[in-house]
């Protein structure tokens, strides 16, 4: 009698395997250490493995100049942080680009001799840095924030050619440097996380309430949140609210100037700037503005703001989230034995020192939405002479460069025209963004498991997950984590980008393939949240917690399923969707 194995489930590259790139494209991988696995285009041969498609981060693609920027991050950086402290099953992650969409995968360590030794050093590496997480977080902060004083001082228009050269090349060591440290530290708290998780598994408790116990910590968001709600309520107060009608910046600058007290407001927009407005809509990405060069994005959430003349509580939400907390854990020490209490509160207390809940979005203020800005500021300034010298012929033409492309340039060994190769660069890329709701979500050889923290618990790829996207299981129920309580019935709106946030309306329920730390304001106009990806540590997770929002995340099929305008219950304790119709 013979027994048949189960076929795998494989979800064909097609026609993304074929390794099509931007034109002129030639690899240069730089000197760096710990690199297990290049950045590169599809081929047939990476059907055997698994990828998912980065639309948090990367919704509409990836230009030439940023594609440096996603090697040094989810590529180089993840490898580093792994290696460095020691994960014992994963190398880190690796990214491969179909057209110009971006997708993630894992870089499996196989060898039980290797794991053995990576998990010895892990325990010498994580030991004392949990044991003083303040201090040890408190002197990478110190570190970004002396470079971010360094870069910001630099008087670019003063530099002379090589000096500017020079200044990039000291800004990219930077931006590598930087995410060196964001994946040490996030291994670091997810692998801690990770123990915590099992000791709660072997101790028969509900392993979806975790989050909850380490939630309602202030971060660098929830404070920037507050500061628009405050710029809303000084609107209504100065009387321009009706500004913010314009649907331009440029519009809603000339409507508050004819206001007396336009000006006041505007000061007052830009004292918050200067704080907060430092940070990008998304991460990695050269080619978008800072809130501070460009408020777009703060500008259209007040406007929202203002449909909602009640506001958003914050405090009482903070202390609804506290008291929810110290009940949860006062229910679970309840439930265990007692000779079990003291290694379940010896956990507990390592997970909220070294708080993964609340770094993960602290982390975002200070690296992910700011690192690659002094690298922008250099690049502009370099393209504005490229324009001067008839290299290019607008400065954001420059973002169509590589970044090896741009230094050569630099140093006066690159073309003297590169116009034509930027033209078939850009009708690459709007060709490749155009097709982006076409790209499947998740392809190649589906695994039961990944064995990566981060991969696991940010971005949801559970058993569970992989179960739902084998099944194919597009029906109107869906299933997914619990990651905020209550149950609330409303109207879909369906969300594919970050840029497109604006369309969010007060009382929506809000579908998306994920959310990163530029969707938060919109946390408090929606009712609810549903998303394909993400985990217990996702930033889903934490600020529908925070806002008090029933939530569902990593049901897989969310956004392939739900169309705007369905009428939908999430039901955020069973961790289940309804689509009513």
């Amino acid at each position: 009698m013979t027994t048949t194995e189960p076929s795998a489930t494989v979800i064909p590259l097609g026609e993304y395997a074929d390794g099509d790139f931007y034109p002129g494209y030639e690899p240069r991988l730089e000197s760096r250490p710990f690199l297990a696995e290049p950045l590169a285009p599809f081929t047939r041969a990476d059907e055997g493995r698994f990828w998912m498609r980065d639309s948090q981060h990367f919704a509409e693609g990836i230009t030439p100049a940023s594609m440096a920027l996603l090697e040094d991050a989810q590529t180089w950086g993840t490898q580093y942080g792994a290696e460095i402290v020691g994960i014992p099953p994963t190398a880190g992650m690796v990214n491969r680009i179909a057209g110009v969409h971006v997708y993630l995968g894992q870089c499996p360590i196989t060898s039980l001799w290797q794991m053995g030794a990576r998990a010895e050093r892990f325990g010498a590496f994580a030991g004392p840095r949990l044991a003083d997480f303040e201090g040890y977080w408190a002197g990478y902060r110190a570190e970004l924030e002396a470079a971010y004083a360094h870069f910001d001082g630099l008087d670019v228009d003063a530099l002379g050619p090589a000096e500017l050269h020079a200044a990039l090349v000291d800004a990219i060591a930077f931006h590598r440097r930087g995410w060196g440290v964001h994946f040490e530290v996030m291994y670091l708290l997810a692998a801690n996380y990770v123990a915590l998780f099992q000791l709660v598994t072997d101790l028969g408790l509900e392993t979806g309430q975790i989050p909850k116990w380490l939630a309602g910590e202030e971060t660098a968001y929830l404070q920037t949140d507050e500061g628009l709600w405050r710029l809303a309520g000084r609107a209504r107060e100065l009387g321009v609210a009706g500004a913010f009608a314009a649907p331009t910046v440029e519009g809603v600058r000339a409507a508050l100037e004819g206001t007396s007290g336009g000006a006041q407001w505007w000061s007052e927009l830009e004292a918050f700037l200067a704080v907060w407005g430092q940070r990008t809509d998304e991460t990695a990405t050269m080619d978008r503005p800072s809130w501070a060069e460009h408020p777009a994005t703060p500008l259209g959430t007040i406007r929202e703001f203002l449909t909602r003349p009640e506001g958003h509580d914050f405090a009482a939400a903070r202390r609804e989230v506290l008291a929810e907390r110290d009940r949860l854990v006062d229910a679970a020490r309840a439930a265990i034995p007692a000779e079990d209490r003291a290694r379940f509160d010896e956990a507990l207390a390592s997970n909220r020192s070294a708080n993964f809940v609340w770094w993960n979005e602290e982390h975002n203020f200070l690296i992910d939405r700011r690192i690659h800005l002094p690298i922008r500021r250099l690049t502009l300034a370099a393209a504005d002479r490229l324009v001067a010298g008839g290299v290019l012929d607008v400065r954001e033409d420059v973002f169509f460069l590589f970044r090896h492309e741009l230094l050569d340039l630099l140093t006066g060994d690159g073309p003297a025209d590169c116009r034509p190769l930027v033209t078939a660069r850009r009708d690459y890329y709007d060709h490749w963004s155009a097709r982006g709701s076409e790209l499947p979500p998740v392809v190649g050889t589906v695994p039961d498991a990944v064995n990566d923290p981060i991969m696991t618990e940010l971005f949801g790829l559970t058993p569970d997950y992989f179960a739902t996207i084998k099944g194919q299981q597009a029906t109107a129920t869906l299933t997914g984590f619990a990651a905020a309580r209550g149950t609330v019935v409303g109207t879909a709106r369906v969300i594919r980008a970050a840029q497109d946030i604006d369309q969010v309306r007060d009382g929506d329920i809000l579908v998306c393939g994920g959310t990163t730390t530029e969707w938060t304001p919109v946390f408090g106009l929606v009712r609810g949240c549903v998303t394909d990806t993400g985990g217990t540590l996702s930033h889903t997770a934490i600020i529908a917690r925070e806002y008090g929002l029933p939530c569902v995340v990593g049901t897989g099929v969310a956004t392939s399923t739900i169309t705007t305008g369905d009428r939908v219950r999430i039901d955020g304790d069973r961790g289940v969707v309804e689509v009513l119709g």
